[in-house]
This record gives structure tokens, C-alpha cells and sequence, in this order.
């Protein structure tokens, strides 16, 4: 990247990350504010540390289906970058426990499909991402309602949120949810969830769509 002083955008996805030590002549570059890393097996939290060093203003970060990853790494990118305002980390099973005891004050979309986090874990996500505006948590096996009751209350300008396959999460909250939260534009609801077409047109009537999962 020292080549490339301009370089704002790396798509580095399926490209064996991980493999091959990073170069001792690794120069830190500040434009860089997108970067891909996705669907890299052998890629793990030392190079996400590296990362966070050499990007300090990344704005967003796609690591969805690397493997080897932790929320060691994660954290580690989170608190040096502190301008991440998209973070992608779907699929990444090695992560298991992402509570934040720091503030992320522009994060605005978290994809975290397919996580093992807990009710506990996103509970601290809503407290500490006052922005998020788009929130995946499709196949969140572990997640119920208490959990989402902590995200509607203190995310105040959220507008998606996807709780497809969160199994423990029923019907009866979401009115609640549409009701407490009026910025939400749509939620995909967990698959055993059906809504009737009087539910349906409810939402709609407060600007929410509910789409069954």
C-alpha cells in the first residue's frame, strides 16, 4: 500500500490472507476507508491487529466467512479504528463473545448472521452503538427477546433488523417493537413467526414492514 498513497477501497476477499507473513515494510496508509477481507480460512485476529494499525480510518470492514478470526480481533480493530461505520462479520464462528465495554459512536450496520452472541452480548451492543441503523442478526440461535428489548431501547434511529431463524424470539414482541421504535422501516421476523394480514397492515399503518422470515 505504500505504492498507494490514493488507494480509499481493498478487495482482498478469497485471496489466501493468512498464509504468508505480513512484510516487515508494511506502511501505514489513513485513505484506506473500505476494506473486504472475506471468505479468508486462514486469516486470524493477528492480522486483524495489523489491520487497525495500517487502516486507522477504515470506515467499513467485510470479514464475513473467515473462520479463524476471534472477538480478540475484532475488539482490537474497533478500538484503534474508531471511525468503522460498517462492520460485516457474518459467519465468523470462531467469534464467540463480542460485549463491548466501549463506546462505537458511528457504527451504523452490524451483519452478524450465523453468531453464537447471547442476549448479554447484545444488550452491550445497543448501548454502545447509539447510530446502528441496520442490524442482521439472521440465525442468532441464542438470541430472545431480552436481547432484542435492549437493542429498540437504545438504538434509537434503527430502521432494519433481521431476526430470521432467531427462533426464541416469538410474535408477540414485535408490536412492541414497531411501537417502541418508530424509525424501524422493516423487520424480517424468525421463521415460526406468521403474521396475519390484519398484523400485517397494523405495522404498516405505523411505516414498518414485517416480512416473515
Amino acid at each position: 500500500m505504500g505504492n498507494c498513497p490514493l488507494l480509499t477501497i481493498i478487495n482482498m476477499d478469497r485471496t489466501n490472507l493468512g498464509v504468508e507473513p505480513f512484510s516487515p515494510e508494511i506502511v501505514v496508509n489513513p485513505r484506506v476507508k473500505a476494506l473486504r477481507l472475506g471468505w479468508n480460512n486462514n486469516m486470524n485476529d493477528e492480522c486483524l491487529k495489523m489491520v487497525s494499525y495500517v487502516c486507522p480510518n477504515l470506515e467499513a470492514l467485510n470479514v464475513t466467512y473467515c473462520p479463524g478470526i476471534t472477538e480478540e480481533g475484532l475488539l482490537q480493530i474497533l478500538k484503534n479504528c474508531l471511525q468503522v461505520r460498517c462492520l460485516e462479520i457474518s459467519k465468523c464462528q470462531g467469534v464467540k463473545n463480542l460485549e463491548l465495554h466501549f463506546e462505537l459512536p458511528k457504527l451504523e450496520v452490524l451483519q452478524a448472521e450465523g453468531l453464537t452472541i447471547d442476549d448479554e452480548t447484545l444488550a452491550s451492543i445497543g448501548k454502545r452503538c447509539g447510530r446502528l441503523s441496520r442490524l442482521n442478526l439472521e440465525g442468532c440461535l441464542n438470541v430472545t427477546a431480552r436481547g432484542v428489548e435492549g437493542v429498540i431501547v437504545n438504538c434509537k434511529v434503527l430502521k432494519e433488523m433481521n431476526l430470521r431463524w432467531c427462533n426464541n424470539v416469538s410474535l408477540d414482541i414485535v408490536a412492541w417493537i414497531v411501537l417502541s421504535r418508530p424509525s424501524l422501516k422493516k423487520v424480517t421476523l424468525p421463521c415460526v413467526s406468521v403474521p396475519s394480514a390484519n398484523q400485517k397492515d397494523f405495522f404498516l399503518r405505523h411505516g414498518c414492514l414485517v416480512c416473515q422470515g
